[in-house]
């Protein structure tokens, strides 16, 4: 069981009632001592109050946030001290008498003031640097320097002034030091709200008016006190300054605001520490105008001018170091030039000018190969030499940044589209010039992309994908300098979104997004023409696009690692409804293809036991299709994978047999029951002397290896009968029947099963299908065979409207028939 890491939760007094009732308390033994002059009753209710604000204060402590915990700690503490100075006064009041006394008197509540001071600036600067208790020993300079240059001026002020007479002067000088104490901390308060982003706190403005009250009464009352002999507080300093230790436990148990967060501020320090050096200076000056003083003024003054000092020295450092720090987060630590931080800015003040702003974004090509081979402290080298070579080509006409990696980007100050490209250009021959590397020569090549702020709106970062953009169709293309192309961007959103879409199609229940089905074109037999197999081909029903075929959604699967998640539904559902077709009596196997990873996938083989399991089918029922490509990208491991499927009964088939590059080796060592040549030799078959002597070549290799060989993409009756004539075994093709839904399938092969042999073997001339200049095949109205490319959906046709002709698939592609 996980343990908490705070302790349980102690029962906390309701703060407003128990300051309610220590004021109350307070008023009444002021009331009593003012009507029977008994000393110490204020003081004494005053240890009571200080005292509970002390408790509601520790108690809010556990239930505010961690940045906030040190400073009502620190109030805590500051309470606490003027409880305990008011309780040496209540001692003396009730206790003492003589001469002892008269000195003691004041003393209790200046020293417990002054503390509560110091506590409570702690407090203060650790809220305006916001999560962190720890103050800087600079800080306390700082703040004692301030009270003594306060107190200085209070000083010099009394010395001025006519009320002033001769005497122990304990009770005046400790007005002054009490007032000057509650000065700079209200000042500093103050400054915390402003500049610490305190302004929408009210907790801040409590205390900073508590303080001015407070600062207030100490200084009205500081002219007026007796100087010959030195009396307890007045009633009205002790009132305030219990008033004080309870406008403070208010303050800290009221609710927090919501405020945004806020960068922790040399400013409070640096403003008090240049108060105090001013404050200080004046007095020094106005004390040295008068033709005699006492001493005890300029060194006070001078006192607070050093503590500013040494304050606002620290400052100064802290403004040194925090400009080298600016410097290395702008500056790549490699190269020495900008990094993206810096180019970044750098991008939005160009791009905001009026002349407008041309990025270009640098991959330097091959430079993994660097890396790879000569290690990498070999490729710093190599990014050194580049950056420098960059840098020189540029000579001052643009700003070069490092990305990181093996990326640069060059910001240049205007948007003429044609002179950035010239500028690329020349950028790239820098790239491709040989990098000699201890005595090894390195050849790279750039791709480069380039965008202007001409194209559009440029803001949120638009630029740079525009130029990231250019540059991986650059890279794409094999490298060069592309310009950003708005209509290919498109396309490439476009693609995202489908992938977006075709995952979540993949990994949840949900329809939004459409749903898989399967077209089945059969497999006839060359000597009879019976229907022996089917291949099953994905098609992806899509709610706003239409019938899309593999061609549109296969590669974003690969791409975006959905393969797996694509060929399992595929799976489940082929074996599914071949198991419907040999329960129906049909001995039809139906095939489907594989990807490179899905051969690869560890839970292939897995998924292969669970989809025969779910259907009931035959292990001979389900025939997996692999192409070349495929077998040869690990041949050991697909060898070992297809002998795998082979021994649990399922088919294997070796797909697109001819397009790619395979060894006889490993065409012997696998456990294939079949081969299907590829539709570039059945499409020239008849045509091509060359072509037919291959394709006789490898039926007679395949029947020496016991293997049967299908010919796909048969699409007329010439092709076909050569294709017997030869012993070819099976043939696939639209001259037979295109893909086809599985109702559509299942009428197919009602319709051949009623049909008599001639009526199979001859077929009338092809209707044309509607919307497209493609005849169709005898039986089912499919595109005619002298157009063999893949026809795309439109997002308003039910299947294949539009005549749009797509590229050929690749060679290796699954699913895309």
């Amino acid at each position: 069981m996980p343990t908490s890491i705070t302790g349980p939760r102690r029962r906390v007094t309701a703060p407003g009632p128990t300051l309610a009732a220590a004021a109350a308390l307070v008023a009444v033994l002021a009331l009593v001592e003012r009507a029977t002059g008994l000393p110490g009753l204020t003081a004494a209710g005053g240890v009571v109050a200080a005292a509970t604000g002390g408790v509601v204060l520790r108690q809010q402590v556990q239930l505010r946030a961690v940045e906030e915990r040190g400073l009502w700690r620190w109030c805590g503490w500051a309470v606490t001290a003027v409880a305990a100075g008011l309780t040496v006064e209540a001692v003396v009041d009730l206790a003492a008498t003589g001469v002892a006394a008269s000195w003691l008197r004041g003393a209790g509540l200046t020293v417990g003031g002054v503390v509560a001071v110091l506590c409570a600036y702690q407090g203060l600067l650790s809220w305006n640097r916001f999560r962190t208790s720890a103050a800087h020993p600079a800080d306390w300079v700082n703040a004692v320097g301030s009270m003594l240059g306060t107190l200085a001026l209070g000083v010099y002020l009394l010395a001025v002034s006519p009320l002033t007479t001769e005497g122990p002067g304990w009770a005046l000088e400790g007005h002054l030091l009490r007032a000057s104490a509650l000065v700079v901390l209200a000042v500093t308060t103050l400054v915390v709200t402003v500049a610490g982003g305190l302004r929408d706190d009210p907790r801040a403005w409590l205390l900073t008016a508590g303080l001015v009250g407070m600062s207030a009464v100490e200084l009205l009352t500081a002219p007026t006190a007796p100087v010959a002999v030195a009396p307890a507080p007045g009633l009205l300093v002790v009132l305030t300054w219990t008033a004080l230790t309870l406008v403070t436990a208010a303050a800290g148990s009221v609710a927090p605001p919501t405020l945004r967060g806020h960068f922790a501020s040399t400013q409070v320090v640096t403003i008090c520490a240049m108060v105090a050096v001013v404050a200080g200076t004046g007095v020094l000056l106005l004390n040295g105008l008068r033709p005699s003083g006492s001493l005890l003024v300029p060194v006070l003054a001078t006192a607070g001018v050093l503590g500013g000092c040494v304050r606002m020295t620290r400052t100064f450092s802290e403004l040194a170091a925090l400009a080298a720090t600016r410097q290395e987060a702008r500056t790549d630590p490699l190269t020495g030039v900008p990094n993206r931080r810096a180019m970044l800015e750098v991008v939005d003040r160009f791009a905001a000018a009026r002349t407008g702003a041309a990025l270009l974004v640098i991959d330097l090509d091959r430079f993994k190969d660097v890396n790879d081979r000569y290690g990498h402290a070999a490729g710093d080298v190599v990014i050194r030499t580049m950056s420098a070579r960059l840098r020189s080509r540029l000579d001052g006409g643009g700003v070069l940044a490092r990305f990181g990696g093996d990326e640069f980007a060059v910001v240049l100050d205007h948007h003429d589209v044609e002179q950035a490209t010239t500028v690329a250009h020349a950028l790239r021959a820098a790239v491709r010039e040989p990098v000699d590397i201890t005595g090894r020569v390195v050849r790279l090549d750039a791709s480069i992309g380039v965008a202007s702020t001409a194209f559009g709106d440029h803001r949120d970062g638009e630029l740079l994908r525009w130029a990231d953009t250019a540059m991986y169709a650059a890279k794409r293309d094999g490298g060069g300098v592309r310009v950003y192309d708005e209509a290919a961007d498109a396309r490439d959103r476009d693609e995202m979104t489908l992938a977006d879409e075709l995952r979540t199609m993949l990994t949840t229940q949900s329809c939004g997004h459409g749903d898989l089905e399967l077209h089945y074109q059969p497999q006839l037999d060359c000597t009879d023409g019976r229907v022996v197999g089917m291949e099953a081909l994905v098609r992806w029903r899509h709610p706003e696009r239409g019938l899309l075929p593999p061609v549109a959604f296969i590669d974003l699967a690969e791409q975006t690692g959905s393969m797996f998640a694509l060929t399992e539904r595929v799976l489940g559902q082929a074996a599914a409804q071949a198991a419907r077709w040999q329960g129906d009596g049909r001995d039809l196997a139906v095939a489907v293809n594989l990807s490179t990873s899905c051969l690869e996938h560890p839970r292939l083989l897995d998924t292969l036991d669970a989809v025969l399991a779910d259907s009931g089918l035959r292990p001979e029922g389900l025939v997996v299709e692999i192409t070349e490509t495929t077998l040869m990208h690990d041949p050991r491991h697909a060898v070992a994978v297809t002998r795998a499927i082979a021994d649990r009964g399922i088919g294997v088939s070796i797909d697109d047999y001819g397009s790619g590059y395979s060894s006889l080796t490993y065409l012997n060592e696998l456990p294939a029951g079949e081969l299907k040549l590829d539709r570039s030799f059945t499409a020239r078959l008849t045509s091509d002397e060359r072509t037919r002597a291959i394709v006789s070549g490898t039926l007679e290799l395949a029947h020496h290896l016991g293997l049967r060989l299908i010919a796909e993409g048969v699409e007329d009756a010439a092709t076909d009968d050569a294709l017997r004539l030869m012993g070819c075994d099976r043939a696939q093709g639209y001259l037979h029947s295109r893909p086809m839904p599985v109702a559509d399938a299942d009428a197919w092969l009602r319709a051949r099963d009623a049909a008599t042999p001639a009526e199979v073997g001859d077929a009338a001339p092809a209707p044309t299908v509607p919307g497209t200049r493609r005849p169709a095949s005898p039986s089912v109205g499919v595109p005619g065979p002298e157009d063999r490319a893949d026809i795309l959906p439109t997002p308003d046709g039910p299947d294949f409207p539009t005549a749009t002709t797509v590229a050929p698939r690749p060679r290796g592609a699954d699913l895309r028939t």
